[in-house]
């Protein structure tokens, strides 16, 4: 999945679990060609609306926010599109309620704030429901529903943010190469990370500094509808969904989707 290079790459900050993420992009790339039919041919799930006027949102696959359509055969969840159906879904009177499905471990930080924000501002009670996982980027939009329900063995949490940068400068110098980085004077933060380079200490601050600002807002994101949560909690583990109720993190047990929306 080409959105995900940047993050990977140590590029962009992330919000999805790194092995999680490197083997979506592995798994991508390996079939990228051969199981393109298969996703083609397949069903990905669908935005709907029930009898009783519940409109059901899925949110499913590694998330991102204006993803080509060829990440999205292979499984990623684009937020414009998310957003469009959320929009229409305030917008038609037949809808009563909204339920997002959430199957996703999480993904690229772009666009996610304004999702949970957009989720959080709706006219119309929403709920977040999973019965697999809702972990990272997926925490941030489902935590801001009015309620939260999971199955009793659902991930749940991973609330945190990382970037990751390899240093080659050792791999580099064995192999005699020395990567000479010429830079405008007044930009000592300009070329983090390039290749063959290590960090310097003011480029590690700096990255440090966004990284826990993210979090720091996902944080805040959270407790504006999950009051009882502790900041302790929200430290980059994942819960089940029982132990995700205990914490605050979730308003409800439910086995399946059709007993959630039974109790909304």
């Amino acid at each position: 999945m080409r959105f995900l290079i940047n993050g990977l790459k140590g590029r962009e900050p992330l919000l999805i679990d790194p092995a999680k993420a490197a083997d979506a992009k592995a798994l991508a790339d390996k079939y990228a060609f051969t199981d393109v039919l298969a996703k083609l041919f397949g069903e990905r799930p669908q935005a709907y609306v029930t009898e009783n006027g519940t409109g059901v949102v899925p949110i499913d696959g590694v998330i991102s926010k204006g993803v080509s359509p060829l990440d999205k055969m292979m499984g990623a969840c684009d937020l414009n599109e998310v957003s469009a159906t959320l929009a229409a879904m305030e917008a038609d009177p037949a809808v009563k309620k909204v339920c997002l499905v959430i199957n996703s471990p999480g993904g690229t930080v772009t666009g996610v704030e304004e999702i949970a924000n957009q989720v959080r501002g709706m006219s119309k009670p929403t709920m977040a429901y999973t019965d697999s996982e809702m972990c990272s980027a997926a925490m941030w939009i489902g935590a801001a529903a009015d309620r939260v329900v999971c199955s009793s063995s659902a991930s749940v949490g991973s609330i945190g943010v990382y970037m990751a940068i390899p240093d080659f400068s050792k791999a580099y110098a064995d192999a005699g190469v020395q990567m000479v980085v010429i830079k405008s004077s007044g930009s000592p933060l300009k070329g983090a990370g390039i290749d063959g380079t290590s960090l310097t200490p003011e480029q590690i601050a700096n990255l440090q500094q966004q990284v826990d600002e993210i979090h720091a807002d996902f944080m805040a994101s959270v407790k504006m509808t999950r009051t009882m949560v502790q900041d302790s909690t929200m430290n980059g583990a994942v819960y089940s969904g029982k132990k995700a109720a205990q914490l605050g993190l979730v308003t409800g047990l439910a086995d399946n989707l059709n007993k959630a929306l039974a109790s909304f």
